[in-house]
């Protein structure tokens, strides 16, 4: 045991030593060491050089303690991953009802009613702004010589999306404010 360990610090050792020595410094193998000063061969190659590239590739990088996969896995679960994009942007916080409109059915309604409205809304607007896009995607297909059914599927969501957006609409004009 005592000779293996000697020997694997011994192969360790040389192997730091040739590492730590400048490039020029190396003896060649096929001369001898009397055939350095007796001068270069005429046809001899001249040594390469490879410049530094610095600290590292990308510059002084800032190391820390390897983290082992099981604690990375249990950071991303708990905390997300820092590299991925938002999915959405942040919802603006929802107050809810009030104490007092939980307390009143009439002001409760009321409130279950304006959040009511503002779904509707919403999807009028959302609907307002697909609409166009479905119109250029089937102009496209037309162009592109997609089989007339599913164009006439697209169409048929067009004509039903308009028609949800007008009665959504109707209503909200019928109010008076």
């Amino acid at each position: 045991m005592k000779g293996g360990a000697l020997l694997a610090a011994l192969v360790v050792a040389a192997a730091a030593s040739l590492l730590a020595r400048p490039p020029g410094a190396a003896p060649s193998a096929a001369a001898p060491p009397d055939a350095a000063a007796a001068g270069p061969p005429a046809a001899a190659q001249p040594a390469r050089t490879v410049q530094a590239a610095g600290p590292g590739w990308f510059g002084e990088v800032a190391r820390a303690a390897p983290v082992t996969a099981a604690d990375s896995m249990a950071a991303a679960r708990l905390h997300g991953d820092p590299r991925t994009p938002p999915l959405a942007p942040p919802a603006a916080a929802w107050a809810g009802p009030s104490p007092a409109q939980l307390a009143d059915r009439h002001a409760y309604r009321a409130y279950e009613a304006g959040q009511d409205a503002r779904v509707m809304a919403a999807f009028a607007s959302a609907a307002q702004r697909e609409v166009p896009r479905l119109q250029a995607d089937v102009e496209r297909a037309r162009a592109s010589g997609i089989p007339a059914a599913q164009i006439a599927r697209v169409e048929e969501k067009i004509r039903r999306l308009e028609q949800l957006r007008r009665e959504i609409a109707e209503p909200a004009a019928a109010i008076p404010n």
